[in-house]
């Protein structure tokens, strides 16, 4: 890669970026201008907002009190030391004080009654009206005054220690922490979400313009026409977004770090006891200059990636709208109290940066940790570029239909039959089930158990066969409906079973690091009692149809028909691991995933899969449910403290297997492929 042409691109990237004004806009004066100003008129409004309701007077009507007279010089005794003014008024001749207060005459009433032989008031107030609530809040401080005195007059008539009998004991509050650990706290809470925000938003635009923007404007074919390969390209680009990002992070941060020096000096000026050492936030403030720039560096190549696939500025805003709501739950992680920065929430993107600058501005630093999230955010960033490279060489990213375009929003009559879905139609379909696993599974789970399951599959079969449908595909080539022979299906089994038991060995590996990957008491306690039948077929006869619909069908089908035939494997794997949420989905059931999307894709029978998945789930379920019986009979399949010589062996033997049934099945193909061109 060339330093001189990868600084020439940069210097022209910057130059049209800061050309557009609104760039300008939202660097400067919406961080400089803008948020003092919105911070200072915020400050003024509730100045004013308070000093006009201390100002103010109130009238008050009173019904029915024995002492009217009593009442009223008391309120007027107390109207200084509580700075608010009330007006009495007699209630008008044929009107009740309700008819009074809803027409507004008065803001509030006071009747006097007796309960247990004891006066007993009432404060009738509207809520909806401003001051008839301040009012009506006044009103019963002035009356718990009152109360107060009179206690304290009847037991010293009676010659008792009012202190001793209603307080015998005393409690208090005591705070240990430092004025500047409890701004801390608060700016831990807020700061990092205003940071990713303002570091996405600073990342966006420039994006959006220098991928979808140089498309719209036809000048993104010029650039590829000169002497740079994509690399240089693509770098510059990166580095031209992440610095507009910096930039942007850096002025909101500056104007942030400006407003609170302000109110911590006005804090420092009115008492001595509030007074805050801003030198103590320095460390803090270096980390999180350092986290700015890291965190710029993957919201730009996000960002990137996102854009690039769009045809036009239009259709970028709406790819970057997910990626905006992404950011945005990750960005209020440090609001969370329950959610710490561990190592493992150290490896979570957005999440770990918001984590991260609450710790630290809770002056907790651990610097293992720290160097976690700044490598990975450095790593996810690299990876990203990698992406994008990769992108930029495809003709079908940057001129063909992009991954915005959406079968499914066109008229049925207006498509044509036996279509293959197009990467947006996969991208949403996916987005639609991973919102009802989160959001309806749980709730069917809840609500009918077992059968809850069964419909939360069946729900994702239907949904991915609707869609297949509305947008005519070809049912048989998308969704690998073919038959199979009996060499195809013993082929498959032995893939399955020798995958099977190198991950039981990488299981147990799995479990030394994180030991909660092998709780699996929830879902047993989600079984109960139910019959064995009804648990198989829920999860194991269920998912092995409706699953594989959707991965080694609809999704395997649809990359296969854009990408080669390992990536369009890898990466079904790899979406099928993540579909189940968890870490040990993520790795193991991920493998597995690419096993099985290698049979579909080799044989072009979702049948086979649909039948290794059934017998991995069945599996699955008579080890949990019957698990002493099962780990006495096949001790080996534990995966548990087992000697080296039956790890080697169990690794030997997967292996083998593996390899028998990954040959069965290419030498099945070859043979059909053979057959079919001879006949």
């Amino acid at each position: 890669m060339n330093k001189k042409i990868v600084s020439a691109l940069y210097k022209k990237e910057i130059t049209d970026i800061l050309r557009d004004k609104k760039t300008i806009l939202m660097m400067i004066v919406v961080p400089l201008i803008l948020y003092p100003l919105l911070f200072l008129g915020s400050f003024v409004l509730f100045s004013s907002i308070v000093s006009a309701s201390t100002s103010k007077s109130y009238t008050i009507a009173l019904n029915s009190v024995n002492d009217t007279e009593g009442m009223k010089q008391y309120f007027k005794d107390n109207e200084k030391e509580f700075k608010y003014t009330f007006i009495f008024k007699d209630p008008e001749e044929g009107m009740k004080d309700s008819d009074m207060l809803d027409a507004g005459s008065i803001d509030a009433y006071v009747v006097e009654s007796v309960s247990d032989n004891h006066p007993y008031f009432e404060i009738a107030y509207r809520a909806s009206e401003n001051d008839s609530q301040t009012a009506a809040g006044m009103v019963e401080k002035m009356l718990g005054r009152y109360r107060d005195e009179l206690r304290s007059e009847a037991f010293a008539d009676q010659g008792l220690d009012e202190k001793m009998i209603m307080n015998p004991i005393g409690f208090c509050l005591k705070d240990y922490s430092s004025n500047e650990e409890n701004v801390g706290f608060l700016m831990g809470y807020i700061l990092p979400f205003l940071l990713i925000v303002s570091i996405l938003m600073g990342a966006l635009y420039p994006a959006i313009d220098t991928t979808a923007g140089e498309k719209e404007r036809g000048t993104l074919e010029t650039l590829l026409t000169l002497p740079v390969n994509n690399m240089e390209l693509i770098t510059a680009k990166f580095f031209a977004v992440s610095t507009i990002a910096v930039a942007a992070a850096i002025l909101n941060l500056l104007s942030m770090g400006l407003m609170t020096a302000f109110v911590a000096d006005s804090m420092n000026m009115v008492s001595s006891e509030m007074k805050i050492d801003l030198a103590s936030f320095l460390p803090a403030i270096a980390i999180t200059f350092v986290c700015i720039i890291v965190f710029a560096l993957f919201a730009s190549a996000v960002s990137l990636c996102s854009c690039i696939m769009a045809k036009s500025f239009k259709e970028a805003q709406n790819l970057t709208t997910p990626i905006m709501l992404i950011f945005l739950i990750g960005g209020m992680a440090g609001m969370i109290p329950s959610l710490e920065l561990t190592e493992k929430t150290a490896l979570i993107p957005v999440v770990n940066i918001a984590l991260l600058i609450a710790s630290i501005f809770k002056f907790h630093f651990d610097l293992s940790i720290i160097a976690i999230v700044l490598f990975s955010n450095v790593a996810y960033s690299a990876l990203a570029v990698v992406i994008m490279t990769r992108m930029f060489s495809s003709e079908d990213i940057l001129f063909a239909d992009s991954a915005a375009s959406f079968r499914i929003i066109e008229k049925r009559s207006d498509i044509k039959k036996g279509q293959i879905p197009g990467m947006g139609d996969l991208v949403l379909l996916f987005a639609i089930l991973l919102l009802g696993l989160l959001f309806l599974g749980s709730i069917f789970a809840s609500k009918f158990g077992l059968w809850g399951i069964i419909m939360e599959q069946l729900m994702f079969l239907v949904i991915t066969v609707f869609y297949a449908w509305y947008i005519k595909v070809d049912f048989r080539k998308l969704f690998h409906i073919r038959g199979f022979g009996i060499k195809a299906l013993i082929g498959s089994i032995f893939s399955w079973a020798g995958i099977y038991v190198i991950l039981m060995l990488l299981s147990s590996l799995l479990v030394v690091f994180f030991p909660e990957t092998a709780d699996n008491s929830a879902i047993v306690e989600l079984w109960g009692d139910n019959p064995l039948w009804l648990i198989i077929l829920s999860s194991a006869l269920a998912p092995a149809i409706c699953e594989e619909v959707m991965f080694r069908g609809f999704m395997l089908g649809t990359l296969e028909n854009r990408y080669s035939a390992a990536k369009a494997v890898i990466i079904t794997g790899i979406l099928f691991g993540a579909y189940h949420m968890s870490l040990n989905g993520l790795i193991l059931i991920g493998i597995l995933g690419i096993v099985q999307s290698y049979i579909a894709n080799r044989q072009q029978c979702i049948f086979l899969t649909m039948i290794t998945h059934f017998i991995n789930n069945l599996l699955a379920v008579l080890s949990a449910r019957y698990e002493e019986a099962f780990t006495k009979a096949l001790p080996f399949l534990s995966g548990e403290d087992l000697p080296a010589s039956t790890v080697a062996v169990m690794a030997l033997s997967g292996v083998a297997m593996l390899s028998l049934g990954v040959g069965l099945i290419n030498n099945n193909k070859n043979r059909r492929q053979s057959s079919r061109e001879s006949g």
